[in-house]
Parts: structure tokens; C-alpha cells; sequence
């Protein structure tokens, strides 16, 4: 029986002031198709998929770095369609997607993975973003663990934590550890704080 483990950091990082330098030109954060992945497990919230999210585009716009696309998929077909697509992560490989616009309202991101490798690899997730002065950050948010890798798991909601405003971000996903190796697909953000 697989067990994934999630440990979330919940580091708040306080960004407050220069806003307008730092948001997306003025442009509201648009053009989301709203969807709602996760309602099989309990997950009422609605989502947006990030820009080729499910990687059917051949992994459009991502920086692959020793990660690569392979014809495998969650079984649940969440996004629908019918082209098999995930991306593998080798120990030390890493995956950033394109730059994703999100502001205050969009708190979490959440995604499907798969160890396919050793049960003492991780699975590393980071938010990247430009801070108010102007230099770049990785921040992580959060970091996949797992010591059997029999099958597909949505993971926990994951807190994006650097958005204070309207701005670009990116998530960078990162396998480390001996024998590690993973497969992610449907990587969706929350486009709605709740309360």
C-alpha cells in the first residue's frame, strides 16, 4: 500500500509595498478556465490549470532540466482528453512551468504525482517570484514524500505564500534523493481564497 507523505512549509513572507512595479502590467490576471479536479477527494474548490498543465502540448512554455515527457497519465483523466502525458523527474532532474499570473485571491496550487523510484526520494516543490526589490526568490512550499510507488495520488493543497498581489510566479518541481524518480501531470492553481 502506497503512503505519500505531505510536509507543507507554511513560511509567510511578507512583501508589502512596491506592488505596482511588481504586478502584471497593470493587466488583470484573465482568461482561466475554471474547473473543479479534485471533487473525487473531497476537494470542492475550483481550479485553473497552468499553462499546459497537462502536458498534451508536449510541456509548452516549461523549462525541462533532465526532466522529460513520457506517455503515461492519472488514471482519472481529471482534465479529460485522451493523449497519455506526464513528466518524469530523475534524482536531480527539475521542471519549472511558464510564468503563471496569480494575485492575493489564488492561495494554493495542487497536482497529481507518482513515485516511480526509491521510497527515500522526495519530490521538492518551490515557488518562484521576483520580491518587491526587485530580486529573484525560490521559496519552498512544499515537499512530496513517498515510500511506495504503486499508483497515482492527488497532493495536498500546497500554499503559493509569496502572492500579495497581482504578479507572476512559476512552480519548480524537483526530484532529490538517491534513487529518486517521479511522474506529476494536471498541475492546477486555486483561483479563490476561501473565508
Amino acid at each position: 500500500m502506497r503512503r505519500l507523505v505531505f510536509a507543507t512549509l507554511l513560511v509567510l513572507v511578507p512583501l508589502i509595498g512596491a506592488a505596482s512595479a511588481q504586478a502584471d502590467d497593470g493587466a488583470p490576471c484573465a482568461d482561466r478556465v475554471i474547473e473543479q479536479p479534485f471533487t473525487a477527494w473531497g476537494d470542492l474548490a475550483d481550479y485553473f490549470l497552468a499553462p499546459d498543465g497537462d502536458f498534451t502540448a508536449g510541456g509548452a512554455g516549461w523549462d525541462l532540466t533532465g526532466g522529460e515527457l513520457v506517455e503515461d497519465n492519472e488514471p482519472h483523466w481529471v482534465h479529460g482528453g485522451d493523449t497519455p502525458a506526464a513528466l518524469e523527474l530523475d534524482s536531480g532532474a527539475s521542471a519549472t512551468t511558464p510564468p503563471i499570473c496569480v494575485s492575493v485571491d489564488d492561495p494554493t496550487m495542487r497536482f497529481f504525482a507518482r513515485s516511480i523510484g526509491g521510497p527515500s526520494g522526495t519530490l521538492s516543490v518551490k515557488v518562484l517570484y521576483t520580491d518587491p526589490d526587485g530580486a529573484d526568490r525560490a521559496l519552498t512550499i512544499g515537499t512530496v514524500v513517498s515510500d511506495d510507488a504503486d499508483g497515482w495520488t492527488p497532493v495536498a493543497p500546497l500554499p503559493i505564500t509569496a502572492n500579495t498581489y497581482e504578479m507572476r510566479v512559476a512552480f519548480r518541481f524537483t526530484a532529490q534523493g538517491p534513487g529518486s524518480a517521479w511522474r506529476i501531470d494536471d498541475v492546477y492553481v486555486d483561483p479563490y481564497r476561501k473565508g
